[in-house]
């Protein structure tokens, strides 16, 4: 993270973000005082980020200390101000480290030239956290999360991003989770498709043109063409920019300014509603090769939204259109097999007889997805052909 901070010239913020994941938390919360106290971090809390919530506080603190008010001010806004000069301290230090390493020169001041872009940031925070991904799955009235090892999980409560009743991005990128009852996440940013795309883990190409995968198909991206061919030229030079500066350290990155600023814009642009999320996973081949040896089988365990699990694909795709979760009913038979029903916005599919109730449930979702995903629809005709069944089917069963 603070090597893109760098490279990027965005540094100053990024050197609080790290050295603020390395103390205790600054922000206090008094048993008896905590509404006041969350009213209080309330005003450093916007764009759901923690880490943005983090630079502000610390950046009012640098200006408390210079009128020698620190101590006051930690105190107005339940701030520790053991941390905050630990935050300071580490800083310093980080610094040191960057310039001894050649990175940055003390006397030019470049590196800090987009330290107010707060888009940036965010870019450079979800470089350093990653894969600390966390869906963000919306409904009418509200959202849940969902993160790929432990399906729904919870913000921590003193997260900025807990007391909103809405997100308006697509991810939560975070630092670290905590099990309790549920699993709960910390230090979290909201983030973009954009910012997920140019500055996440490596991209692979899907099996149908502008589809985009990441973390190994759990996450996918539908779009034109000629948009994944954009994305993927942009994150390919910047994967070389980067490796080029560590390599040269003392490299000026002015002559990629046009590259850079194709990035700021794209990331700045993106009006964060998911659009690339959603698409269409073909599940069986649509006409068998004339040169093939076998005819295909059709997979019930295709990797698609959601991961492999096709129990997990169904449930991912109704509530990212805006649907419930569905549910299942397994009845055993009489030669001792499984037979499952699944429910969802007032209609039942039934699958075929299985040797266990996992796979009579994982069976059942299967035939929902087939007949959902229809044959021909690609990106958001799909998402209209799916939405258009799921109307249908609660008016039929009215």
């Amino acid at each position: 993270m603070l090597l893109l901070g760098a490279i990027l010239n965005c540094l100053d913020p990024i050197l609080t973000v790290v050295s603020g994941l390395s103390v205790r938390d600054p922000f206090l919360t008094p048993f008896d005082k905590k509404d006041l106290a969350e009213a209080a971090k309330s005003q450093f809390s916007r764009d759901y980020s923690d880490h943005l919530a983090l630079i502000r506080a610390y950046e009012g603190w640098v200006d408390a200390e210079r009128d020698y008010a620190g101590y006051d001010y930690c105190w107005m806004n339940f701030l520790s101000a053991q941390s905050m000069k630990a935050i300071d301290s580490l800083r310093k230090e980080f610094f040191s480290l960057l310039k001894d390493a050649g990175l940055i020169d003390a006397n030019d001041t470049s590196y800090n030239t987009w330290s107010y872009d707060e888009h940036l940031i965010r870019a450079v925070i979800c470089y350093g956290l990653y894969p600390g991904i966390c869906s963000i799955v919306h409904t009418e009235k509200s959202f849940s999360l969902k993160t790929m090892e432990d399906g729904p999980v919870l913000l921590y409560s003193n997260s900025v991003s807990a007391r909103e009743a809405k997100i308006p991005y697509p991810w939560l990128v975070f630092n670290e989770k905590i099990k309790v009852n549920s699993v709960f996440l910390r230090d979290s940013t909201a983030v973009s498709d954009s910012v997920l795309l140019l500055f996440g883990g490596s991209m692979s190409r899907g099996d149908i043109d502008g589809h985009i995968k990441m973390l190994g198909g759990y996450l996918e991206f539908f779009m034109k063409p000629a948009v994944a061919d954009m994305y993927e030229c942009l994150r390919r030079e910047l994967d070389d920019l980067i490796q080029i500066k560590l390599l040269n350290p003392k490299l000026s990155i002015y002559n990629y300014h046009e590259l850079l600023s194709a990035v700021r814009l794209l990331i700045s642009e993106d009006h964060c509603e998911g659009r690339f999320v959603f698409g269409r996973q073909i599940l069986k081949p649509s006409k068998p090769s004339a040169i093939s040896a076998q005819p295909a089988l059709a997979s019930r365990t295709e990797s698609g939204p959601g991961g492999d699990n096709s129990k997990s694909q169904l449930q991912t795709l109704l509530t990212r259109a805006g649907h419930a979760a569905p549910t299942y009913k397994t009845k055993q038979l009489k030669n001792n097999q499984f037979r499952a029903t699944v429910e969802f916005n007032g209609m039942q599919i039934m699958g075929q007889p299985c040797n266990n109730k996992k796979s009579a449930e994982k069976d059942a979702a299967a035939e929902a997805l087939q007949w959902l995903m229809g044959e021909t629809q690609t990106g958001h005709e799909y998402v209209n052909h799916m939405s258009m069944l799921l109307k249908k089917s609660k008016k039929d069963h009215n």
